[in-house]
């Protein structure tokens, strides 16, 4: 068993040259290409779905690997989660082979039925950033497919291959530099993704006044100040992934939607504002307990991003006001948060969250 610590980014119109031009600028060890085709297993009363895992066969050539993905912890677009991994002679999902191995008591008697699968093209560069750092860059573009629905898959992952998150931290930052297009921190699984399709769920607005209600009860109550700005972040990463998920139609019609949703981000951006000593405390805790992974001008960075972030959305309030155009401000709105300037901010509060490795 081992933990599996990776950073997610969704992107548009993945150019691979793009990709090998960036990277070529750093230490590149080794670089691969693969296509990998991986199914999900459950049972028919959704024992792992109902358990947050997941059961996988992935095939890569003539291999295949049985991988059990347990619950983990997601902050922003970091995802830090167990996972256990047995090689199979075939792609029948041999459960019995992986808990003998490592002694799990998994309570299913029922079948396997496959749920969905993602089929993927895997571009995978490995990075030595610092002799004791290595980090796997991957871009992976295809589809996650349930019966005759699909959806695209366009994502690049940052895996910790050995080292630990400071070096890791300090080169995504240092690709986020180089990088141009729109992008932005994904908490979402391709095995999530995956359920969601198969279930046939889409997604639905949430009451973000009362989310933001249940954020200020948290802050109300919280005894570290990394306790704070981990619940700011949760709701800031739930609110862009909803946002891009509905997509500008379903706000296009509506001015109260509009007005509505600019408005949660509103209420972020005045909140970094209204409390300015709050990145500062958060980073005092960290360095008082020996766990710093932020870099050197976080504080300058995350500063002047917060008053870019409020400027911003002021002025698409302006804009909205004067125009009465939700599609407009809604376009103001999407391309800001899809900027790598923007994921560059996220990545800072990112690291201002994070105990122990």
């Amino acid at each position: 068993m081992q933990d599996e610590i990776e950073l997610k980014l969704a992107v548009e119109n993945i150019q691979i040259e793009q990709f090998a031009s960036i990277l070529a600028q750093f230490n590149v060890i080794a670089h691969q290409k693969a296509f990998l085709a991986n199914t999900y297993y459950d049972t028919a009363d959704g024992y792992f779905t109902r358990h947050k895992m997941g059961l996988r066969v992935r095939q890569k050539g003539d291999d295949y690997t049985l991988t059990l993905k347990t619950d983990g912890k997601v902050s922003g677009g970091l995802h830090v989660r167990p996972e256990y991994n047995v090689a199979l002679p075939n792609a029948e999902p041999n459960l019995a082979a992986l808990t003998e191995h490592y002694e799990l008591s998994l309570e299913i008697t029922a079948p396997l039925n496959p749920i969905f699968s993602t089929d993927f093209e895997r571009h995978m560069w490995l990075i030595q950033t610092t002799p004791t750092s290595q980090i796997e860059v991957a871009v992976d573009v295809g589809k996650v497919i349930a019966g005759e629905k699909q959806q695209a898959i366009s994502e690049i992952e940052f895996e910790i291959k050995e080292g630990g998150l400071a070096p890791f931290f300090a080169f995504v930052a240092d690709f986020l530099n180089h990088y141009q297009g729109n992008v932005h921190f994904y908490s979402m699984s391709k095995a999530k993704r995956g359920y969601q399709l198969a279930q046939g769920l889409i997604p639905k607005a949430s009451d973000w006044i009362e989310r933001w209600r249940g954020f200020l009860h948290t802050e109300k109550y919280a005894k570290k100040t990394s306790e704070k700005l981990t619940a700011l972040l949760h709701y800031e990463q739930a609110l862009i992934e909803e946002t891009l998920a509905l997509g500008a139609d379903h706000f296009a019609t509506d001015f109260i939607k509009t007005v509505e949703r600019v408005g949660a981000f509103f209420n972020l951006a005045h909140y970094y504002d209204d409390n300015k000593n709050l990145l500062e405390t958060a980073l005092n805790e960290q360095l008082a307990a020996n766990h710093h992974y932020a870099l050197e001008n976080v504080l300058t960075a995350l500063t002047e991003a917060n008053a870019q972030f409020l400027a911003q959305i002021r002025e698409i309030i302006r804009l909205h006001s004067e125009t009465k155009d939700n599609g407009l401000a809604m376009r103001k709105l999407f391309d800001l948060i899809q900027t790598p300037q923007y994921a560059q901010r996220m990545l800072h509060l990112v690291t201002l969250t994070l105990g122990e490795e």
